[in-house]
């Protein structure tokens, strides 16, 4: 048994493991807490089965590792329930000094829907978006989900967010028989919320060493799966979504959505795929971390790039005849994200070794996926 044990721990050490390098994460997770003040049926690690309270010394040397291998890629401060952490604006203040831009709270909203100046405080010290657990918009969803109705606190949240002018991503656990009936609605909802919802992660649900009481038999979609239930119900356009610039193509799939007179546009649809990866060239890591830290950034940044004039060219038919250069810098629009975690019997090295979202610990930063299964 102990032999067993040591081959478990050294596996985990290894496997998975950024080094640096050429191949760096995208985006990456910093858990500072294990406690929550929720205990839902469907959780990816396990919250409150152990109340563990990272420190913020060790929080800071997380962060440190994650900057040494990955640079300053948008970090996401979670948990268990990272509100929870009375050190929290400390932590976020740090993570602004070592010269992180994107930093982001993941959250299931409580503690921003019940205190009225708590998300202001974060913002000052450098907060700059909101990760929302959003499963749905029915009370029997959240009921299944999270174990209580929480309909009224996603409301709530959304409001807090939006009075601080900061920007949100809706984060789905789409569970099978559950909530995958909601993916259109809530694309609609992230619609008419546009001023403060930027994106919507549809991540398919997944058993990992977490805790999964809602369905023995149920298993997650995948991607190629969880993308036609998006589209069907969202009338979006077949092959408005793209796999080959976030990773591996199984594991996540990107679509950024025009809404054009009421209508869906996605533009990859408009974009042969070859001219687009060689727009995205050597530099695609770069380009697609500038589009994660918005759109004035990045139009600042690439228009005066003629391959980029020649892709809005090849995309002109999106906005209408003729479209004004106005009509096309400030038409709406929404990023689509479609992610499909691997879980144990299914992990694969090719895969985790083209991972792009990582979890940074004290002893390194690893894949996610891997992290989470060993």
């Amino acid at each position: 048994m102990q032999n067993a044990n040591l081959h478990t721990i050294k596996a985990k050490q290894q496997f998975g493991r950024f080094s640096g390098g050429s191949h760096r994460p995208l985006m990456a997770m910093v858990e500072v807490t294990n406690r929550c003040n929720m205990t839902c049926p469907l959780c990816f690690t396990s919250a409150n089965n152990v109340a563990e309270e990272v420190s913020l010394d060790e929080v800071k040397t997380r962060l440190e590792n994650l900057l040494a291998v990955a640079g300053t890629i948008p970090v996401q401060i979670s948990g268990g329930e990272p509100t929870l952490h009375q050190d929290l604006p400390a932590i976020i203040d740090y993570s602004r000094q070592l010269g992180f831009t994107n930093i982001e709270l993941v959250t299931n909203g409580i503690r921003l829907s019940r205190e009225k100046d708590y998300l202001s405080r974060l913002v000052e010290q450098g907060l700059t978006s909101v990760y929302l657990q959003f499963d749905g918009l029915e009370k029997n969803t959240y009921e299944t989900i999270r174990g209580q109705d929480m309909t009224e606190v996603r409301e709530k949240s959304i409001a807090a967010i939006r009075s601080e002018q900061l920007c949100c991503t809706l984060a789905i656990a789409v569970t099978p028989g559950v909530n995958d009936h909601e993916l259109g609605n809530i694309v609609r909802f992230g619609i008419t919320n546009i001023d403060t919802v930027r994106a919507i992660n549809f991540q398919s649900a997944a058993r990992f060493t977490g805790r999964f009481e809602i369905n023995e038999s149920c298993t997650g979609y995948p991607l190629s799966s969880l993308i036609q239930l998006i589209e069907a119900q969202s009338h979006i356009e077949e092959g408005g979504f793209s796999s080959d610039i976030l990773g591996h193509p199984q594991c996540n799939a990107m679509s950024l959505v025009y809404i054009i007179d009421g209508a869906l546009k996605p533009l990859f649809k408009y974009l042969a795929d070859d001219r687009l990866m060689n727009y995205l060239g050597k530099d695609k890591r770069t380009k697609i971390l500038d589009l994660f830290s918005g759109r004035d950034r990045f139009y600042r940044k690439y228009l005066a790039d003629p391959k980029a004039w020649k892709l809005l060219i090849e995309a002109a038919a999106i906005f209408g005849n003729r479209p004004s250069l106005t009509s096309i810098l400030s038409a709406r629009h929404i990023l689509l994200f479609a992610k499909s975690f691997m879980e144990k019997d299914t992990l694969q090295p090719d895969r985790v070794e083209q991972c792009n979202y990582a979890i940074a610990k004290t002893d390194g930063v690893y894949s996610f996926c891997a992290y989470n299964n060993l």
